[in-house]
């Protein structure tokens, strides 16, 4: 009775440690491949668009995994948070504009791209008249289609150039252009763009690195690293990670797919799964635990 008792408890103990690993490792819905490292040394890996745009907003979920499945510390430098004058910009891809104007003296600039980009600042390029001044309106579409909330109000003026806006996650833009009396903007182009986001690491020669992303329960990370790369002498060289790809067992990008967008897998249900096995060995070995106490063996004693 004590042997079985023993493995019992063993096994258990097994399904309760899998379940605990499964769910503080968490599931990161993609993850982008760098090139093999050359040399041991500090390097800044750039976090282009597609990257975080699969993140959640606030960026917590991003991780560099590396050789042997193990999470290597980072410092992230954000260009907003720089003393610079002039940010460091990556030009948001696919922007698609159309232009309706209305008999109502507003003209209505729809911006969308292939996903939700993270957009800090807009630059239009307008082609006539050559002197203008009109306000405008800014509206961010949410999650559910139709559902429009307002980013901003701004002022397009010759010269004005990239134009600030509180940062917004989303693939689609809707302008409202004031005219009052005033012939429509001829707009030809409208571009986004958001703050440059380096990762600085310490990395070691060989393959086997990757940037992950898209866990929406994971926090953000606190590592050491941060007491020592401000001594750095020099900028470290720059890596950019290829196309992230979709894993397995991911269900979703950091917040809603995009509408068309079939899930690979559900970590959740998997969790979820494990746990609920747990629960079933855990009664089944419970009873029969119960069982053998209560029948006495012929060698037991009173």
């Amino acid at each position: 009775m004590k042997k079985r008792s023993r493995y019992s408890l063993t096994a258990l103990t097994f399904l309760l440690l899998l379940g605990c690993h499964a769910g503080a490792q968490g599931v990161f819905a993609w993850r982008a491949p760098i090139d093999s490292i050359v040399r041991d040394g500090f390097y800044q890996i750039r976090l282009t668009p597609e990257i975080v745009a699969k993140c959640k907003t606030d960026l917590a979920d991003v991780r560099i995994l590396g050789p042997g499945g193990r999470f290597v510390s980072y410092v992230m430098k954000d260009s907003r948070r720089s003393d610079s004058v002039e940010q460091e910009r990556e030009a948001v891809p696919g922007a698609v504009m159309v232009q309706k104007d209305s008999s109502d003296k507003h003209s209505y600039v729809d911006l969308r791209f292939p996903e939700a980009y993270e957009i800090d600042w807009l630059l239009f390029t307008v082609r006539d008249p050559l002197f203008y001044k009109r306000e405008a309106r800014l509206f961010v579409e949410g999650l559910r289609t139709g559902e429009w909330t307002t980013a901003a109000f701004i002022t397009l003026a010759p010269g004005s150039g990239l134009i600030p806006i509180p940062a917004v996650k989303s693939g689609h833009l809707r302008l409202v252009i004031s005219n009052a009396d005033n012939a429509p903007l001829v707009i030809r182009e409208v571009a986004g763009f958001q703050a440059s986001r380096r990762l600085i690491a310490y990395l070691k020669a060989g393959g086997g690195y990757e940037v992950l992303a898209g866990d929406v329960q994971a926090g953000a990370p606190e590592y050491d690293l941060k007491y020592f790369t401000d001594s750095l002498k020099t900028v470290p060289p720059t890596l950019v990670p290829g196309p992230a790809r979709h894993t397995a067992f991911a269900n979703s990008k950091a917040g809603e797919p995009p509408a068309g967008t079939a899930p690979a897998g559900k970590p959740g249900l998997l969790l979820w799964g494990i746990l609920l096995a747990i629960l079933i060995l855990l009664v089944y070995f419970s009873v029969r635990m119960v069982k053998a106490i209560t029948q006495r063996e012929p060698h037991d004693r009173i």
